[in-house]
């Protein structure tokens, strides 16, 4: 077992913080987190599992996350794809699985349409391929408008009751609370860019999804009011030839944490073959 430590990976959003741990002569994954969330809190509760199946682990913290700076402009989610190799790069690593939840399942699509020799599988939860309209764009400007200049009581309350589901808010009080305090301890400026770039300005990729190979395994919270099952995981789930969908009860938008035993159970299954 290798003794974790951070790497500083320079890319063009900024330089990421990437936390390496796990074997290391493991096959390796690589994880995204969502947006509102750093690599620990969307991923944290999944990183004993894989490092007990063998796998090493690079967990990253988007711009303006955990220890990356927020990024100092807008970015495009195919320069995120590029940022994600780079970290591959600087681990010096050739092929990983990509989990991404959310922002993170954004960005591995992205780097499995663009460089399908580095993905040896997906792993993706509670994310889509789809692009966004001119009314999704006009409200999320109003609501990065609203993060850049502060909501009173903090945002954190308000991502609480959009990401997590009823059942998770009362059962897991401490998980609705750790979420809360991420987002509101968020650099407000970095978070506005970021929120208009994952959620106004993403490309659509739905009709390129039948070009990926690499086995994929779909996960979403039945209750995802942000990205629901229907239509963003059943495009994943019909058009990536094989992908396995797994719909989880009572969960919402954060399923690697609202239901760690139940998706590491799957992620188990998956990535036997694999390993």
């Amino acid at each position: 077992m290798k003794t974790p430590h951070a790497l500083t990976v320079p890319t063009t959003l900024g330089p990421l913080h990437v936390q390496d741990a796990g074997p290391a002569d493991g096959p390796v994954a690589l994880l995204w987190p969502s947006l509102y969330s750093d690599g620990d809190t969307s991923w944290g509760a999944q990183l004993d599992g894989l490092h007990a199946l063998g796998w090493r682990t690079l967990l990253v913290d988007p711009p303006g996350t955990g220890g990356s700076a927020p990024a100092s402009r807008r970015f495009t989610m195919e320069e995120c794809g590029e940022a994600a190799l780079r970290v591959l790069d600087d681990a010096g690593v050739d092929q990983a699985v990509f989990f991404g939840l959310s922002w993170g399942g954004i960005v591995a699509l992205r780097v499995a349409l663009t460089a399908p020799r580095r993905v040896t599988a997906l792993v993706l939860s509670n994310t889509t391929a789809r692009g966004v309209g001119l009314r999704e764009r006009l409200q999320v400007r109003v609501t990065s408008l609203l993060t850049r200049i502060g909501i009173p009581g903090g945002l954190g309350r308000l991502v609480v009751a959009g990401m997590l589901s009823d059942h998770s808010r009362r059962h897991d009080a401490g998980l609705a609370s750790e979420l809360a305090a991420t987002v509101d301890s968020l650099d407000r400026a970095g978070l506005a860019r970021a929120a208009r770039s994952v959620l106004g300005d993403r490309t659509d990729v739905v009709g390129a999804l039948h070009r990926i190979t690499a086995p994929t395994l779909v996960i979403v919270g039945a209750e995802d009011r942000a990205l629901p099952q229907a239509p963003h995981s059943d495009d994943l789930a019909e058009r990536i030839v094989g992908a396995r969908l797994e719909v989880l009860p009572r969960v919402a938008h954060l399923s690697p944490r609202e239901e760690p035993a139940k998706v590491a159970n799957l992620i188990k299954e998956f990535l036997a073959p694999l390993g």
